[in-house]
């Protein structure tokens, strides 16, 4: 009896060490998708149609370009961008692909004419923008092994699993586009979307509105498809099928350990673990070489960031909180003032409560971060200095007014980004020893929230300020009827959450605390 009871302890043990593992995300922040929007040809329309419609939703595309016809405006195919076009564009975040010098199908010329074409692009590329192209896309989808061999020699890549979206030859539809979307969801897969001209060029657009629409509707669905350039998909991508990770559980804590063999200089982006089998009722600490990372609670499971580079990442369940008595001043709109419901049933306070720190609320319905209002009063820009000075921690839950007020209005974009910029360098400045975090609004399906959502993700990684990623992360749907009507404070509210709204956010609220 004693050698049963012994076999099964040493089986509970193993399988306990067991359940404790980590695996590399498919796309980060955990999503199951991503989309790359390339446009082809140095078309006009990309920067007088394309690019700002991109920006309206806070995305960005890659555009290949082909240097022999540029600043062309009477060209017989279409008006094509000039190189000052292209430089406004990438100042803006665009990505130029080497789409080669005069579009010829590469395997119906020889090998010396292929690389003339492929260096003169580069070389035009890089004297007018300072950048040379990352990745590749080939005229007319044709390649070879030996043709891929050369022209992504040094790039993370090229354009190589793509379906067609115009209208003059793809036919395509809303349904059919979102139908590629819904694919790649159930498959977590990447693709590229390839596109040519709107009204002018290969593959015209009969109803434009429709991949206007798209873009849209994409936007909304940000919680399940990561929409990058194609050089930040690669990027991320052979990254992430690079990494070898090991992990070891001992003493309660899981050790992983990252090894990737890139070049460190040109691979250099965060690679988006999943953890699992850990503590669900405690909140987790990550910590790589020397700092602590930030975990994200995704229900069952937590996400974290990491250097693939860095040193072993522990993770650990923290047993006792160690922010007890700190003072965490929560600053923003009705999010934090909770609308029509006291403040004491919002998931920050109860965060907070659990957590034994000293709170103070400063929100107000209908504040903005930009505008003052003669209803709600002045904007963030002129309160954040009203903190207490005595504060530890600072969140600000703000954003979801400044997405209403501007709505499609991308002229707004620029504000929005320097006055958080502003603002949070000026916290900094104002509070150097508290430590401040940014909780996005929730991605409503309407015009104005997903760039202004992915401004404060911008602006807040610049200032290394964490985020606590509503849109990603939260599970909070507020555009579903049903999911609103059991968890907001109406029917048709698509900001305030109830008492049973907040209370699914604690947990996510406490672990975002204990990272900061």
């Amino acid at each position: 009896m004693k050698r049963i009871i012994f076999f099964f302890f040493i089986m509970a043990v193993c399988l306990a060490a067991m359940a404790q593992t980590a695996s590399v995300a498919r796309f980060p922040g955990d999503r199951p998708a991503a989309l790359s929007l390339t446009f082809d040809d140095a078309i006009m329309e990309h920067y007088t149609l394309v690019a700002p419609h991109l920006e309206r939703y806070g995305f960005r595309g890659t555009f290949a370009l082909n240097g022999e016809p540029m600043g062309s405006i009477d060209d017989h195919y279409a008006p094509r961008l000039t190189w000052q076009m292209v430089r406004e564009m990438v100042a803006r975040g665009h990505e130029m692909s080497n789409h080669s010098w005069s579009h010829p199908k590469f395997t119906k010329i020889d090998r010396a004419t292929m690389e003339r074409e492929v260096m003169m692009n580069d070389s035009a590329i890089v004297a007018n923008t300072g950048i040379r192209p990352t990745t590749f896309i080939y005229p007319y989808n044709a390649c070879t092994p030996e043709i891929r061999a050369y022209c992504e020699a040094g790039r993370y890549g090229a354009r190589i699993k793509d379906y067609g979206l115009g209208q003059a030859n793809s036919n395509m539809t809303a349904e059919k586009a979102m139908a590629v979307v819904d694919k790649l969801i159930n498959e977590r897969d990447w693709m590229s979307a390839m596109s040519h001209g709107i009204y002018t060029g290969w593959d015209q657009w009969r109803e434009p509105w429709v991949l206007w629409d798209f873009m849209r509707d994409l936007a909304y669905r940000g919680d399940s498809v990561w929409v990058p350039t194609m050089a930040k998909a690669l990027e991320y991508i052979t990254m992430r099928d690079s990494l070898k990770i090991a992990t070891k559980w001992r003493k309660r804590q899981l050790t992983i350990t990252p090894s990737l063999s890139l070049d460190s200089t040109m691979y250099r982006c965060a690679i988006t673990l999943r953890i699992e089998g850990m503590p669900t009722d405690k909140p987790l600490a990550a910590v790589q070489d020397g700092r602590q990372l930030v975990v994200t609670k995704r229900g069952t499971y937590s996400i974290v960031d990491i250097n693939p580079y860095g040193g072993d990442i522990v993770v650990s369940a923290i047993k006792k909180p160690s922010l007890e008595g700190k003072k965490i001043t929560v600053i923003g709109d009705s999010y934090v003032a909770n609308h029509r419901r006291p403040f004491e049933e919002a998931w920050h306070y109860k965060a907070a409560t659990r957590l034994g720190m000293t709170y103070c609320n400063m929100g107000r319905n209908g504040r903005h971060i930009v505008n003052d209002s003669e209803r709600f009063g002045p904007a963030m820009q002129k309160l954040y200095t009203d903190i207490p000075d005595d504060t530890d921690y600072i969140l600000i839950i703000a954003g979801h007014n400044d997405a209403s007020l501007i709505g499609a209005d991308i002229t707004q974009h620029d504000t929005i980004r320097t006055t958080t910029d502003r603002i949070l360098k000026g916290m900094r400045q104002h509070y150097p020893n508290a430590k401040i975090g940014w909780v996005t609004p929730w991605n409503v399906a309407r015009e104005g929230f997903p760039a202004t959502i992915a401004i404060i993700r911008e602006v807040c990684a610049d200032n290394d300020v964490p985020v606590l990623d509503a849109v990603v992360t939260s599970g909070i749907n507020p555009n579903d009827a049903d999911f609103r009507k059991q968890y907001f404070q109406g029917a048709n509210d698509t900001a305030h959450l109830n008492a049973a709204g907040h209370d699914l956010l604690v947990d996510w609220g406490v672990q975002f605390l204990m990272g900061m």
